[in-house]
């Protein structure tokens, strides 16, 4: 594996003193439940790690939607129990490599998806699934690369496709993956159409892309108008399953591409504080309608549901050239992560409420960066 250099942060790294004890801080949650079960957990010292794995100081973490799923055990993806730590991906620096361990040197700043245990001071992942970066990036503007951004471009560019020029419908356009969509489009030079509420009108065209409302009482139609304007969509991104299916297809262009990856829409109604016979329904409907996804890609190749943990392990090689290439866009400028909250692990739950309440507009991140060493 490649061996970055040490980062300008090197100074933040001890991989060259001995292991010392130090507080470890892990956002988890004590049973499956809403905000009010989240708590924040200080231990002793992260092992050492073992071959193959490297120990990361954690700069930042994620606050996601996902992680609002998991906390209740509505994600569909992933199995897991109460205790575990939070925390759907990674950035942070190297601080040592185990044992007969190749990957990026001590005092390089990485980033990885892990699904869950990000959420935490220090974490020993697997080496070989740290993306080195350029050390002078700020974590906090990193950390929405690896999840939102990351399933907008592999939606658009691994899944559909899209070229240069292309015409897209991006459905939640101010989501977390919505905008980065956006941003997206406007860097790489797609047209963009946003689907959002009407408060969000001014943001969506600031971003460059024209603006249908969900909540007027017409949006279908104006949707279909839209598409007809134009011969069809190159692409739909649509992270919210508002609508059938078939309504989305009629909208494609010849050899368009539709893109569901967040159903939004059915996962609040499965969630909130669904509780017994609901809850087993909601989970019910949100499974068919995935089944019914994957149904129809078994007679259109162009219908795709994205799952950004199967999509890398399926193609690691191409979660590592994409993150690199999205942290290379943010280097130059060219993107800019709309960042709407940064929370300290001990305000975890009150971003989980936001995320709740729907009234998020972009990304959370989660802090890291304040010290977990004991005085």
């Amino acid at each position: 594996m490649h061996h970055t250099p040490p980062s300008e942060h090197s100074d933040l790294v001890t991989s060259s003193l001995p292991w010392s004890p130090k507080n470890n801080r892990r956002v988890t949650f004590n049973a499956y439940g809403g905000p009010e079960v989240i708590s924040v957990v200080t231990e002793p010292a992260v092992a050492s790690p073992g071959k193959g794995m490297a120990r990361v100081r954690v700069m930042a973490s994620s606050l996601v939607f996902t992680d609002m799923l998991i906390r209740r055990n509505l994600y569909p993806m992933l199995k897991t129990l109460p205790g575990e730590t939070l925390g759907y991906d990674v950035v942070g620096h190297v601080e040592a490599l185990g044992p007969e361990t190749t990957g990026p040197a001590p005092g390089t700043l990485v980033a990885t998806l892990t699904q869950v245990g990000g959420a935490q001071d220090w974490v020993n992942l697997p080496a070989a699934s740290l993306v080195p970066l350029p050390g002078h990036l700020d974590p906090i503007k990193v950390e929405p690369l690896i999840l939102s951004y990351m399933t907008a471009y592999q939606g658009l560019f691994r899944e559909a496709g899209v070229s240069a020029g292309a015409h897209i419908l991006v459905i939640a356009a101010t989501g977390a993956v919505g905008l980065a969509a956006l941003d997206l489009a406007r860097a790489l030079g797609l047209r963009a159409t946003g689907v959002a509420s009407s408060r969000r009108k001014a943001l969506v065209e600031q971003m460059g892309a024209d603006f249908i409302a969900y909540d007027a009482p017409d949006f279908s139609r104006r949707i279909d108008l839209a598409a007809a304007q134009q011969g069809g969509f190159a692409v739909i991104l649509d992270g919210a399953s508002h609508e059938p299916l078939p309504a989305h297809l009629r909208r494609l262009a010849r050899g368009g591409h539709y893109v569901g990856f967040g159903l939004t829409a059915l996962l609040r109604r499965a969630g909130a504080d669904a509780k017994g016979l609901r809850l087993i329904f909601g989970r019910l409907r949100l499974g068919m309608k995935v089944l019914r996804i994957l149904a129809t890609r078994l007679r259109n190749p162009n219908v795709h549901f994205y799952d950004i943990a199967g999509r890398r392990k399926a193609h690691p090689d191409w979660f590592r050239e994409d993150l690199t290439t999205l942290a290379t866009l943010l280097a130059d400028g060219r993107i800019a992560p709309h960042i709407s909250g940064v929370f300290p692990p001990e305000r975890a739950a009150e971003a989980h409420r936001l995320i709740e309440d729907g009234s998020v507009v972009g990304r959370l991140v989660l802090d890291l960066r304040g010290s977990g060493v004991l005085p």
